[in-house]
Order: structure tokens, then C-alpha cells, then sequence
């Protein structure tokens, strides 16, 4: 803003001004004229002087435009110049001029009042101007429509003026089918949320970054983020309003994923361990009462795991969670706490109302299997009633409760598990009942006449039923083949002994086997598998099954192998006598025979 030397007011004007072709007036703060120059008089018909106290509305304004000019320069601030005015006069010969005013602020150094510097040039022949003007609104609609973000501008009304090619692509209608409608029809969803941004942009604010989630014309859904800007015209208001999108669909649903991943188990669908731990924090630190806690284990998963292994394993887990959350409530909070754990949170239920859910998960797990195998989960209960008790104490609880269950029920579940796996190996190979009753009954011979006691008899028995469990995991083609072995199907059927291992292993009652089950192929010379052990450094029990077992299968034949003569059995133990079995135990065998 320029200051004027004191002084200098009085003739400034006249002299410099009356020597220019443009119009130059000056107004006081309130409007007032001030000053005008010869070239003006054309519009204000008078001289200056002859106008004094007049306002610039009066004289320089057409009669339907001096409201909205008196309006203006009312709130026109001197920190907003210069600043630019397009307005339409009346000559004093009764011809229409259209005017390009610049206005500029200024003070006089001997007042603190400011006034206003208005320069004008007509422009209503500048038909060069007008074509050039166009011209750059056809290079900038072009522009607009080759973007890869999409455009749309918008009246007063917000009603559609443009709509570019990338409008078109992201939401599906034409530019030709949308002109001229209200853009809430094709932004629809969040209607309330659209009109309240689009207001506020008329008011002169943008809005950046609003997420919108709007209907293609196909009908799937569409997420924009959507910025809306007013349009200014150049008399300096708000004509209408500039919307960018941009597609965010992929992102969001990429976002949304990640953040489903982070708080859901992966293989359940569950809520995960990081989730239920906000959750107990936010109940420990509430007041809300009574909270149910139940623990849940599923019985029988080791076991499961080391003999089918962990895709079915996993399936039992799968076939749990579906049980456990099918028995809940919708506002019950049901997480995955880890392993074969899983945690639920009951707010706002009594113990009475948590039994209920208890006893509904046990019912459905009533003849409920995952494959073959039957699902048993253990449940512990308990609740934080009104008082300081810790979340900590309320899971210690619910989980004591639980392991209390799970002694009574683990052994029948495991012994329900192993019944199962017994039966699948029975129907896809030759390890039948009878093959076991035949082999129990050599062996226990073998065993009475070595001088094994009660005890030593009722584990060898228990050895002849689960020796060969570690083949459950071969295939049916492989175990019944009637041909020769390929090296590879050999090096799977050496792999039972040690599959067996691992599956009583992970048996409380089967355990004390394991040794003997692990070593069942080894040879008395050290040619067997899978370690190799030699002579006495494989257990008793393991020689007697290898020496019944191999008495059964010549006895009984196989697809592969005919049974044999008596004659032809004795030949062949004295043959392996001293190689793959026991010198002493042969003796023993033969003389029983």
C-alpha cells in the first residue's frame, strides 16, 4: 500500500491522470468519490466537482448491480488489494461499457484513514482478448480430460458443469448423461456428509482427503478420496466448486486387510492374542461387571498333529474355533489365545448366563469330528465380580477350572483319538484286529516262556497294538502295492517306526512304548532301521514283536508274498537266526511251534 507526501493530494491526480486514456477514480474508505478524471466523465456525465459527496455506486454502477457493488466495497479490506473487478457501466450516451478495474489501497501520511485507487481500461471491443480467453479454456478442458484424475466442477447449485474423461472411468456415466444434474445422485451414499463439505467449499474452505464410498453405474462399490474447492469468478465471489477423486478402493481394501491380519488369527478367523490383550486392558481398567471369563483346550491336538499331522491338526483347530463361536454371543469377545487355547470374554454376564454358553460349546461337540476324528474341548469358567479383582486372578482361576476338566476328560478323548487311528490303519491296510490278536498271542508265548512278568506281558501286548500306527500316514496304494517297493515308497515305509515314536510319545498312557515301538524293525546283527541298534542294545519287547510279526505275515501271507508251510517257517527262522532275529527268542519260538 502506497503513501502519499502530504501536499501532493491536491494536484496529483489532476495533473498525471487527465493525461491518460483509462479511467482513474479514487474513492475515501466508505465509498465515497474522491476524484475522477476526464475519461471517466463519459460515464459519470458531470465533472468531478459537480459530483462531490456522491457515491461510486451511483454514478458507476448499472441500477441492478449497485446493492451488490455497495456490499463489496463495504467489505473490501485494504490488506486484500490490489485486487481486480470486471463490471458492466452505462456511457453517458446511453451505450454499455464493460470495465477491467484495478483497485489499490493507499493512505495520505498525515491521516490514518485509507482510500481506495480504482484504474479501469474498457475491454468491450477486446474480441482478441475474448478468443484468446478461449482459447485457454479449451487447452485447459483439454487438459483436464486427459488427467488421470478425474475432474468435476460443479454450479451454485451443485449441479455437474464438467465431468472429465476420468470422471467417466471411475464412476462409470458419461459426461453427456450427467451435465447439468445435482452430482449428489453419483457421489450418493454419504449424501448429509457430501452437501455439508460442498456448503463450507461455497464459503471459501477446502476440503481435502474426504473419503467417500460411492456406487459405479455397474452398481460395485467405488472409495474415493475427494478434495472440493470453490471456483472464484473475477468479481471476486463463489460461483461454483471443483471436485478431484481419486480412486482408493485397492488401497483401502489393501488397508483394511492389513488391518483385519493384525488383529484376527490367521487360521481361525478368530480375534488373536494382540487383540485380546487391548480388550482384557480396557475391562481391567473399566468398571463393568460382572465379566465372564472362559479358557478353552482342545484335547487331543499333539496327538493328532504327530499322526496325521499339522494340516489335520489344523483342521481340528478350525473345526473348534466354528464350534466355540457358533456357541457365543454377538458380543462376546472370542480370541485365539494361542496353540490349542482359545479365550472367551463375556461382558456384562453373570456366572449363571456363562454356564449356559459352557454347557452349549460341550453339546456341540457332541458327535461333532473334524475327518475322523472327534472333537473334545476342555472349559474352564470363571467371574470378575464387583471389587478390585485383577483381570491376572480371574484367568488364573478360569484356567485352573479348566485343567481340572481336562484330567477327566483327556484320556478318554486320547483314548477316543487312538481308537479312531487304529481303525483308519485297519481299513487301508493289513494291520486288521486279527493280525493283532494272532500277533499277541505268539508273543505272549514268546514272553511266558523268556520269563516276563505280569507287567512286562501287559506292555508287550500294548506294543503289539500300536506297533505299526506310525504307517497311518502312508498311503493305501503303498501299503497294499503287490509289487516291488520303489526306493522311494521303501524310504516312507522305513519312516513308521519313528512316526510311531513321536505319536506315543505324545500319549501320557502310551509312552512307556515308545522305546520298543521305535525299535520294532531293528535286526540283531544292525542291518534294521532306523537306527541300526545291535544285539542287546535293542529293547526285549521290540525282539519278540519283530519275531511274532514276521511268524504272522509267513503264516498268513500278503499280496506281495505267499503264506508259507510250517516247514518253510522253521527253515527261514533258523535261516535269520543270529541276522535279524534273536538266537535265544528263535529257540524259544521254535520250540513252541
Amino acid at each position: 500500500m502506497k503513501r502519499i507526501q502530504q501536499g501532493e493530494a491536491d494536484n496529483y491526480f489532476s495533473v498525471i491522470s487527465d493525461f491518460l486514456d483509462c479511467y482513474v477514480v479514487i474513492l475515501g474508505s466508505d465509498g465515497k468519490l474522491m476524484y475522477y478524471n476526464n475519461v471517466s466523465e463519459s460515464i459519470a456525465g458531470k465533472p468531478c466537482n459537480q459530483n462531490a459527496e456522491r457515491y461510486y455506486w451511483d454514478l458507476f454502477c448499472l441500477p441492478e448491480e449497485k446493492e451488490l457493488c455497495k456490499a463489496f466495497f463495504e467489505n473490501l479490506e485494504p490488506n486484500k488489494c490490489p485486487f481486480e473487478l470486471e463490471t458492466q457501466l452505462q456511457r453517458s450516451d446511453g451505450s454499455l461499457a464493460t470495465i477491467l478495474w484495478k483497485i489499490n489501497a493507499f493512505y495520505l501520511e498525515c491521516e490514518a484513514t485509507y482510500y481506495y485507487a480504482l484504474t479501469g481500461i474498457d475491454i468491450t471491443t477486446y474480441d482478441k482478448t475474448n478468443k484468446t480467453l478461449q482459447q485457454i479454456g479449451e487447452k485447459y478442458r483439454t487438459i483436464i480430460h486427459v488427467s488421470p484424475v478425474a475432474v468435476i466442477s460443479l454450479d451454485y447449485n451443485f449441479k455437474v458443469k464438467s465431468w472429465s474423461s476420468a470422471a467417466e472411468k471411475l464412476l462409470g456415466w458419461t459426461e453427456k448423461s450427467v451435465i447439468d444434474k445435482d452430482i449428489r445422485q453419483y457421489l450418493n451414499g454419504q449424501d448429509d456428509l457430501l452437501t455439508e463439505h460442498c456448503n463450507r467449499a461455497m464459503e471459501g474452505n477446502i476440503a481435502r482427503d474426504l473419503e467417500l464410498a460411492c456406487k459405479h453405474y455397474n452398481g460395485q462399490e467405488v472409495i474415493i478420496s475427494l478434495h472440493i474447492a470453490p471456483m472464484w469468478h473475477y468479481n471476486g465471489m463463489i460461483d461454483g466448486l471443483t471436485l478431484v477423486a481419486l480412486d482408493i478402493t485397492e488401497r483401502k481394501q489393501a488397508e483394511e486387510k492389513v488391518h483385519y491380519m493384525s488383529i484376527h488369527d490367521q487360521l481361525t478367523g478368530l480375534y488373536n492374542r494382540h487383540l485380546l490383550e487391548e480388550k482384557l486392558l480396557q475391562f481391567e481398567q473399566s468398571e463393568q461387571y460382572p465379566l465372564s471369563i472362559i479358557i478353552a483346550d482342545l484335547n487331543g491336538l499333539k496327538l493328532v498333529n504327530d499322526t496325521y499331522g499339522h494340516l489335520t491338526g489344523d483342521e481340528m483347530l478350525k473345526s473348534a474355533a466354528e464350534i466355540i463361536k457358533d456357541s457365543c454371543r454377538d458380543q462376546d469377545i472370542v480370541a485365539r489365545w494361542g496353540g490349542d487355547e482359545f479365550i472367551i470374554l463375556l461382558p456384562g454376564t453373570p456366572l449363571k448366563d456363562a454356564e449356559q454358553v459352557q454347557k452349549k460349546i460341550t453339546k456341540k461337540c457332541e458327535g461333532a469330528y473334524a475327518g475322523d476324528i472327534p472333537i473334545s474341548i476342555a472349559l474352564g469358567l470363571a467371574v470378575r465380580g464387583k471389587g478390585k479383582i485383577k483381570i491376572s486372578d480371574v484367568l488364573r482361576e478360569a484356567e485352573d477350572n479348566m485343567y481340572k476338566q481336562k484330567l477327566i476328560e483327556s484320556r478318554s478323548t486320547r483314548s477316543a483319538v487312538l481308537s479312531t487311528l487304529l481303525s483308519t490303519l485297519a481299513q487301508k491296510s493289513y494291520e486288521t484286529e486279527a493280525h493283532t490278536r494272532r500277533m499277541q498271542e505268539i508273543a505272549n508265548k514268546i514272553g511266558s516262556e523268556a520269563g516276563l512278568t505280569e507287567v512286562e506281558l501287559n506292555r508287550l501286548s500294548l506294543l503289539i497294538t500300536l506297533h505299526d500306527i506310525g504307517k497311518i500316514n502312508i498311503s493305501e496304494e503303498i501299503l497294499t502295492k503287490q509289487g516291488k517297493l520303489t526306493e522311494e515308497e521303501w524310504n516312507l515305509i522305513r519312516k513308521h517306526p519313528e512316526i510311531g515314536y513321536r505319536i506315543a510319545r505324545a500319549t501320557e498312557e502310551f509312552a512307556h512304548v515308545a522305546e520298543e515301538i521305535a525299535a520294532h524293525h531293528e535286526n540283531w546283527d544292525g542291518n534294521g532301521y532306523p537306527q541300526g541298534l545291535k544285539g542287546e542294545d535293542i529293547p526285549l519287547l521290540a525282539r519278540i514283536t519283530s519275531v511274532a510279526d514276521a511268524y504272522e505275515v509267513m503264516s498268513y501271507g500278503r499280496p506281495y508274498k505267499k503264506a508259507m508251510t510250517r516247514e518253510e517257517i522253521i527253515a527261514e527262522f533258523k535261516r535269520c537266526s543270529g541276522s535279524q532275529f534273536d538266537p535265544a527268542l528263535v529257540e524259544i519260538f521254535l520250540s513252541i511251534i
